[in-house]
């Protein structure tokens, strides 16, 4: 690994994660961060099995359990049986749910404006320009092949 590879993760990654707080903070922390992941994907994707919903957060059936039955009490979801096989569980989210995701998503693009506004134009040309390859980073990260696209990774946390 060249020495300039390792500058470059040693620089970047406290102002990704910093970035990442900073807008979180600043906004509805109401979820963790899985249940966040969770309820982007049942707004954007529609109704999914919990087995589904385990394997793309990575983790077990009963965290995933654990994550719907918090976003359901919030009435943020509603769980039924799955029509496919009485056997298994669909979760969806309700139309509170819907309402709370893009309230959440407008008010995180808002801070971002804000920050942006704070700016100068070439440096938000640099950030323009920059987000095709940090979109790539990301898809290459963690990600299955034939899983989640760049789009959708970069919308769950919004």
């Amino acid at each position: 690994m060249t020495s300039g590879i390792v500058d470059l993760a040693h620089r970047l990654w406290p102002v990704v994660f910093r970035l990442y707080y900073l807008v979180r903070r600043e906004t509805s922390q109401a979820l963790t961060p899985t249940q966040g992941s969770v309820l982007s994907e049942l707004v954007r994707v529609g109704p999914s099995r919990m087995s589904r919903l385990a394997q793309l957060e990575g983790v077990r059936m009963p965290s995933m359990t654990d994550v719907v039955g918090r976003l359901e009490r919030l009435g943020l979801v509603v769980r039924r049986p799955d029509p496919d096989d009485g056997r298994a569980v669909l979760v969806e989210a309700t139309e509170a749910g819907e309402g709370f995701y893009a309230e959440l998503v407008a008010a995180r693009e808002a801070q971002m404006r804000e920050r942006l506004l704070e700016l100068t134009d070439s440096e938000r040309a640099a950030i323009d320009a920059a987000l095709p390859a940090l979109g790539k980073l990301i898809r290459d990260f963690h990600v299955v092949p034939g899983k989640k696209s760049e789009e959708e990774l970069i919308s769950d946390e919004r």
